[in-house]
């Protein structure tokens, strides 16, 4: 998707205060593969499990298995695909040419030679994605914890009448 993408004539609004799952994927509408874009997710899935050990993120089971989803998609997609992207960080026998190594070098730094490399942004996303679902856990327990208390509310105020 390009920045700046619209699939409609109104602006999009920006996500309500209290939506954190909005408030945490607003952020992730640009590119995700570049190191900034994969740090955005990694802060914002941070921010996203603080939320919920605050206790300011419930979630119910149909938003959990929802998010859940989308979370395990890529992580699955990732696995699948870990042994081929750790062959791109071996440097391919291209020939004997200096210009040959020159880029058989370049291809092993472009896939792991820094923090900015492909398979270390991928590692960066695999655990943001892990700690997107550890929030989601958490405020599920916040969901049912919530619903237990208003049920026993609402128990006591019918028992009271």
């Amino acid at each position: 998707m390009s920045a700046g993408a619209e699939f409609s004539d109104q602006p999009m609004a920006p996500p309500a205060a209290g939506d954190a799952g909005a408030n945490f994927l607003s952020g992730l509408i640009e590119s995700p593969l570049d190191t900034k874009g994969a740090q955005r997710l990694s802060e914002g899935a941070q921010r996203f499990k603080t939320l919920a050990q605050n206790g300011d993120f419930a979630i119910n089971q149909a938003g959990l298995d929802k998010y859940t989803k989308v979370c395990d998609e890529f992580i699955d997609g990732y696995r699948n695909i870990e042994y081929e992207i750790q062959l791109l960080a071996k440097q391919a026998k291209m020939g004997s040419s200096e210009y040959a190594k020159q880029v058989a070098d370049f291809n092993v730094k472009v896939a792991n030679g820094d923090e900015q490399s492909l398979i270390p942004n991928l590692e960066m996303l695999i655990n943001g994605f892990k700690q997107v679902k550890e929030a989601l856990a958490i405020a599920r327990k916040n969901y049912r914890e919530t619903e237990e208390a208003h049920s026993q509310t609402f128990a006591k105020l019918h028992g009271n009448e």
